[in-house]
């Protein structure tokens, strides 16, 4: 018997995902969704063909930025409730059925699912940041927003939007600072999804890094209120965290991101500088 179709549009936001978007897409159609969205950001491989194969509607973001990308995939999006996958992102069978159901029956403003416990691992820092998500959003308390699999009525995101200024890095967090400020909280679902991303170290300092330049900019927009926001108060909570509950293995995950994040947060610090004295 075939699953009904749901009331979904499912936005899924590629740049060079050859390598892992055949497979998410394949996990979306079986999934039974009304439509499905590839926005591209530009890709110099196959991503914009494999998403054609599928039957995706394809649109590039002309490099503007995920922001960008995400607020245009709601804009053409044509169904009630839509869902954001990321391009590496395979959904279990059933997991937006149950996303939905769980959405409908509860207050919150959005849901998302997660990787389930003891997914193996290729690296330390692959293990190290699936143990850190677990450990940042556990089932019994509000979720972050998180956008790997996130679903969401069209109806918020046209309302709230994302920030398209920054350089359009901003993203989900942004939207989700926004969100909660205006008394909404998200969801955790029981559906789950399987990450194909491969995270070695150097792909890891590299994130960390942009994120760090990123905390300049919230500071920017929101104010340095935030623990957040101040990478080396953040890494050591969380090395403190893992000293009190004996969570020895991540430590130096924690220590890497600090030294990281903090160079990154100093390096942006400096760009900005170096831009308003360039005005003057």
């Amino acid at each position: 018997m075939s699953m009904a179709t749901l009331p979904i549009s499912v936005v899924i936001i590629a740049k060079d995902a050859e390598s892992t978007i055949g497979e998410c897409l394949s996990a979306v159609q079986q999934n039974n969704p009304a439509e499905i969205v590839v926005v591209d950001g530009i890709s110099t491989d196959g991503t914009v063909e494999i998403a054609q194969r599928y039957s995706a509607r394809t649109y590039s973001d002309e490099g503007k930025g995920k922001s960008y990308a995400r607020q245009l995939g709601a804009e053409v999006a044509g169904q009630e409730y839509m869902a954001y996958v990321d391009s590496d992102v395979v959904l279990a069978e059933g997991a937006l059925a149950t996303m939905l159901a769980e959405l409908q029956a509860s207050d919150r403003i959005g849901i998302g699912a997660g990787e389930p416990p003891g997914v193996k691992s290729a690296t330390y820092w692959e293990w190290a940041q699936r143990q850190q998500a677990q450990l940042s959003h556990p089932r019994n308390r509000p979720a972050s927003i998180g956008m790997a699999a996130s679903l969401f009525r069209r109806e918020t995101i046209l309302k709230y939007g994302f920030e398209l200024g920054y350089g359009g890095y901003l993203d989900d967090r942004d939207l989700e600072i926004r969100l909660r400020s205006a008394g909404h909280t998200f969801g955790l679902s029981s559906a789950t999804i399987y990450h194909r991303h491969k995270t070695d170290l150097r792909t890891f300092v590299g994130y960390r890094f942009l994120f760090g330049g990123l905390c300049v900019c919230y500071m920017h927009k929101y104010g340095p209120w935030h623990v957040g926001f101040w990478p080396p108060l953040f890494a050591a909570y969380w090395i403190a965290f893992c000293l009190m509950r004996g969570k020895w293995k991540l430590i130096p995950y924690h220590i890497v991101d600090g030294i990281v994040e903090t160079a990154g947060m100093a390096r942006g610090f400096f760009e900005l500088i170096t831009e308003r004295l360039g005005r003057k």
